[in-house]
């Protein structure tokens, strides 16, 4: 019988979930669903110092938002709970103590000065079978002394590493990868706080709930062949390593990190409502979907299909062509402009329940900016100007800055150098034309009249100075939607008194 799929994806709570975990979760998640296995979610939160409160919260909220449901775990239920580390401790006291005892793991009491003093002698300095015997450890001191050292409970508890032996493991994006236990370092695996670090803890965790693959960032190689000391150590069956690219900075100089605030583009999928977590800006605030957002961050890294230039797709298409082969073996860097691409997909996309979401939240932001302005609209002609520009923006955000017209008075009138030479040159022409515009709104015509009017008249003067001008008097500037699609909305008050305005302003 088929052993079943079990993945886990197991934040920190030291912080917000940013995008290159959220792809860790989603490969986690694609990976289960198309093999119908289990996907759990486990809290690692022994490491006090930095655990920041309400991160549990944000990122089950994020995972939510993006519909990435775990089926097992923190908050759900399952066979292998506790799933967060720190009500796990007497578990993992029970396995530290049976290392001990085998003499697979011993006591270290050396102080951390005197690891820096032994770094600065030897800049290539490592704590292993190597160094060991000439530190402070329970590996070299005597019965006594090894007590009253523990009584004073100032000790880490660290692997044993072998020496000189080739810890040789295939990862399924990197190939296989060999590593000397003699340039590795006896890790810590218990702290004196007496909890366990994340090389122990998740070792015994993903033994003890079944884990079959483990999917991770490219930053834990180093650390894989301790993992696999440590399995080997308890005769445990080893699960398959899967190590994802990196997601660097815009600089190209580092991978995206909760530390690192000076991203050109944002890390954090979704708000945040909590004191503690302090955001500088989401792709739910934004204006990002949460769909195109999982479309994004899935491209990062993995081509679903190397065949075709194809780049939109859906959960389910996902789920269908997930595959460790496709994954990227470089790191990888996020195209804002791309993202923003994707999502404007997205907003336009022929889908009803999609569209009607969408709606409600333009009409929102346009309602609340229109209170802003205290001005009053009918629903029905904001719904109008809605439709007439939704096919402009990349972002919900977006909306007010290719909408505001139909609303406010351009504050400013944006005219290059290049023009204003035109202007000039053709100054008593222009006023000739707008003047006709104008007085021709001035009477009373019906809508049907109004757009044989204009149509001819920019079949008449198509491209030329006089549309520009036109478009600046009741847009402000050179850029925006159809002219005709805005004079046939815009009232007919209103557009009179901007002509009037930018008469006046080009005197």
């Amino acid at each position: 019988m088929k052993k079943k799929i079990r993945v886990r994806f197991a934040p920190s709570p030291t912080g917000p979930l940013h995008i290159g975990g959220l792809r860790t979760a989603l490969y986690n998640y694609l990976f289960s669903k198309k093999h119908n296995g289990d996907f759990i979610l486990r809290i690692e939160d022994t490491d006090k110092k930095r655990n920041i409160k309400n991160s549990i919260n944000y990122i089950i909220k994020s995972l939510k938002w993006c519909n990435i449901n775990y089926n097992e775990g923190y908050k759900n239920k399952g066979k292998y709970g506790p799933y967060i580390q720190s009500k796990r401790i007497n578990i993992y006291k029970k396995y530290i103590k049976i290392l001990i005892k085998k003499k697979l793991a011993y006591y270290s009491f050396d102080k951390k000065k005197d690891i820096i003093k032994y770094k600065k002698k030897n800049k290539n300095f490592i704590y292993n079978s190597l160094t060991r015997k000439k530190l402070n450890n329970s590996l070299v001191l005597s019965k006594d002394d090894i007590i009253n050292n523990i009584k004073k409970k100032k000790y880490v508890i660290r692997i044993k590493t072998p020496n000189n032996k080739n810890i040789i493991f295939y990862d399924k994006v990197y190939g296989k990868i060999n590593i000397n236990t003699n340039k590795i370092d006896d890790k810590i695996i218990f702290k004196s706080n007496n909890t366990p670090t994340y090389h122990f803890a998740s070792v015994i965790d993903d033994h003890l709930m079944k884990i079959t693959h483990i999917i991770r960032g490219k930053e834990w190689i180093s650390s894989t062949p301790i993992h696999i000391i440590i399995y080997n150590y308890f005769k445990w069956k080893i699960p398959f390593f899967i190590h994802l690219p990196l997601i660097l900075n815009n600089n190209k100089k580092g991978k995206i990190s909760k530390r690192n605030i000076n991203n050109e583009f944002p890390i954090y999928p979704i708000i945040s409502n909590y004191k503690s977590i302090k955001i500088k800006k989401s792709y739910e605030e934004i204006g990002f979907l949460p769909d195109s957002l999982i479309n994004i961050i899935a491209l990062l890294g993995w081509c679903p299909n190397p065949r075709n230039n194809k780049e939109i797709y859906n959960l389910k298409e996902m789920i269908k062509l997930f595959n460790f082969k496709n994954i990227s073996k470089s790191d990888v860097h996020l195209n804002y402009k791309k993202c923003c691409w994707i999502n404007k997909k997205y907003i336009n996309k022929n889908n009803k329940k999609i569209q009607l979401l969408i709606y409600n939240k333009l009409f929102k932001i346009v309602k609340k900016k229109i209170k802003k302005y205290k001005k009053k609209y009918k629903n029905i002609y904001i719904k109008n100007v809605i439709n007439i520009t939704k096919n402009r923006i990349n972002v919900i955000n977006d909306i007010w800055n290719v909408s505001y017209y139909f609303f406010i008075n351009p504050k400013k009138i944006h005219i290059d150098k290049k023009l204003i030479k035109k202007l000039k040159k053709n100054y008593n022409k222009i006023i000739i034309f707008l003047q006709k515009i104008k007085f021709f709104f001035i009477k009373k015509r019906k809508k049907k009249i109004i757009k044989k009017f204009l149509k001819k008249i920019f079949k008449k003067y198509k491209n030329s100075i006089y549309i520009k001008t036109l478009r600046l008097s009741i847009v402000g500037k050179l850029i925006g939607i159809n002219m005709l699609e805005i004079l046939y909305t815009i009232k007919k008050d209103k557009i009179i008194k901007r002509i009037n305005n930018f008469i006046k302003i080009i005197k």
